[in-house]
């Protein structure tokens, strides 16, 4: 069953095709996707995207999910939890929000109702989340939940840092810096 959690201000609930518009329109702003390889999304990748999303977080009960203002409904963005490709053993806690909503607290207030999912009831004993080191918005959200640097890596040409924390809040050490290539064969 899917997760949905609230918080005083806000719903994160599954995202839904209802959104598609909101999420194309955010997906689509040159300052939100600044520090993605992909840069601005045209429809069909956002379409693409949010269809991805939905299915994975009715599959697993938990992913990316809508970040909505209960006040008046406004979709603000994404966040939630979900297994990122390059690190299929941990999850991920991840965000992104409309410019509009940037600067309010909002990814904060988000994230840590899924942290505080994801390390109650899933019982997580870690959650990572990934960035380029020049995002340093997203950054300051990882060091306000107690995220640390735990690893600088290379994958698929993308220089990332991954900042981790555990359950217990104590230090999740650091790795050494890692290089994956993505794999051209389908085997």
């Amino acid at each position: 069953m899917p997760t949905t959690l609230t918080t005083d201000r806000l719903t994160l609930r599954p995202i839904e095709p209802s959104d598609a518009d909101a999420f194309a329109a955010m997906n689509a702003d040159p300052a939100v996707m600044e520090h993605f390889t992909t840069g601005p999304l045209d429809r069909a990748a956002s379409d693409r995207m949010l269809a991805r999303m939905h299915a994975d977080h009715h599959r697993d009960g938990y992913g990316l999910a809508a970040v909505e203002r209960r006040a008046d409904g406004a979709f603000l963005g994404f966040t939630g939890i979900h297994r990122h490709h390059w690190y299929p053993d941990d999850v991920e806690i991840g965000w992104r929000l409309a410019r509009s909503a940037w600067g309010q607290g909002y990814a904060t207030e988000a994230a840590t109702a899924w942290m505080e999912h994801a390390f109650g009831e899933l019982a997580l004993p870690r959650l990572i989340s990934i960035t380029v080191a020049a995002n340093q918005r997203s950054i300051a959200v990882m060091r306000r939940l107690g995220f640390t640097l735990w690893e600088e890596a290379t994958h698929d040409g993308l220089a990332v840092v991954v900042y981790a924390r555990s359950a217990q809040r104590s230090p999740v050490g650091r790795r050494r810096a890692v290089s994956t290539r993505r794999s051209t064969s389908d085997g």
